[in-house]
């Protein structure tokens, strides 16, 4: 078994994230969403103001960052915005490592919900959050930042016909 730790991470971090994220998005290409393989990852503004709120938490083996998790805000709600590990590192436990200490951080700072948006057909997208506990947002039950940010990503190209919101409830 392999041995890793969670951490904030730190300003010197944030060069690795974008390779990491794209070495993870490489799944995608097997699937109808090899579109997703444009190369874009978080930018540079939002992880220096994410790093230094504490909003992204790192997978670290032997001293190399080999995964990371981000966290936002839609509305009240808290987000998942991202989720990547290397795949030289997958699966060996370290996302859900990453997200359930999310989740525990979340209940201990009493936030009620966390949400995110994810491929309903894709494998390691939504039936891995309903493991953990998140059901699918009817879209009647949007949130008017959910309903945004679905048309923010439409404009985007980013197809919403097999996209879903999903909620964990916390409380």
């Amino acid at each position: 078994m392999i041995s890793f730790v969670l951490r904030s991470a730190r300003v010197e971090d944030i060069p690795l994230l974008g390779a990491i994220e794209r070495a993870a998005d490489e799944r995608y290409r097997a699937t109808r969403y090899a579109s997703f393989l444009d190369g874009e990852t978080i930018p540079l503004d939002v992880a220096q103001r994410a790093v230094a709120a504490g909003r992204i938490t790192v997978a670290e083996v032997d001293g190399e960052v080999v995964g990371w998790l981000f966290v936002t805000r839609l509305g009240a709600e808290l987000c998942l915005g991202q989720v990547s590990v290397l795949p030289s590192h997958g699966r060996l436990g370290m996302g859900t490592a990453l997200l359930r200490d999310l989740i525990e951080r979340a209940r201990a700072a009493g936030e009620r919900t966390l949400v995110l948006n994810t491929q309903s057909d894709v494998a390691w997208n939504m039936p891995w959050y309903a493991r953990h506990g998140f059901v699918v947002v009817p879209p009647e039950e949007w949130s008017p930042e959910m309903r945004v940010l679905t048309d923010a990503q439409h404009e985007m190209g980013i197809d919403w016909s097999s996209r879903v919101h999903m909620r964990l409830t916390l409380v």
